[in-house]
């Protein structure tokens, strides 16, 4: 166990493997219940919420625009989960909600994470208790957790262009994962 201790000690302080800096008894035994208490934790077995089935949520594995979409949940104005699976709405863009200079979604300034909030709540309420529908699906984007780029309607009206007429959302088209147009500048 010493020398996973120590593996892992050096790659946290960024030593690489080479790393020779030797631990405490104290802080060995620190990692070792962490690395215990991970192991105890993820073999524990209980009721999850899986990924979409495909037996009731899905009728076609490899043709998103044939899903029945039970469940949506917004992580902002463009992107989320439906069915548990990540998505991104394509060529649009959304104000950020993440704290001014967070490490991950970021809005560049609070007049941002204001508008950001503003269209969250704008989808939530025009997709909800309504039928929902990919209507067309563009494949993974390159993310570390890939999503899937999508067009959605919510009682046949195409959501991303609903919320670019309001002002929630503007347009921000790509080539596949290269941008054809700056992100747009929410802080205007």
């Amino acid at each position: 166990m010493r020398l996973s201790i120590k593996y892992y000690e050096s790659y946290r302080l960024g030593l690489g493997t080479g790393g020779t800096k030797m631990l405490s008894m104290k802080t060995r035994w620190k990692y070792c219940g962490s690395v215990a208490l991970c192991f105890t934790l993820a073999s524990c077995s209980y009721p999850v919420e899986a990924s979409p089935s495909a037996d009731t949520e899905r009728t076609d594995e490899a043709d998103p625009t044939s899903w029945q979409i039970t469940e949506i949940y917004w992580s902002d104005a463009d992107s989320g989960r439906i069915n548990g699976e990540r998505f991104r709405l394509s060529d649009i863009d959304a104000p950020e909600t993440g704290g001014v200079g967070a490490a991950v979604g970021p809005a560049q300034c609070e007049k941002e994470r204001e508008r950001g909030f503003a269209a969250k709540e704008f989808v939530v309420e025009l997709t909800r208790d309504k039928e929902l529908k990919i209507t067309k699906s563009y494949g993974f984007d390159k993310m570390p957790e890939p999503r899937l780029l999508i067009d959605l309607s919510a009682d046949g009206v195409d959501v991303s262009q609903r919320g670019v007429e309001a002002g929630y959302l503007r347009p921000w088209p790509h080539d596949g994962t290269k941008a054809l147009a700056p992100k747009p500048d929410w802080c205007d």
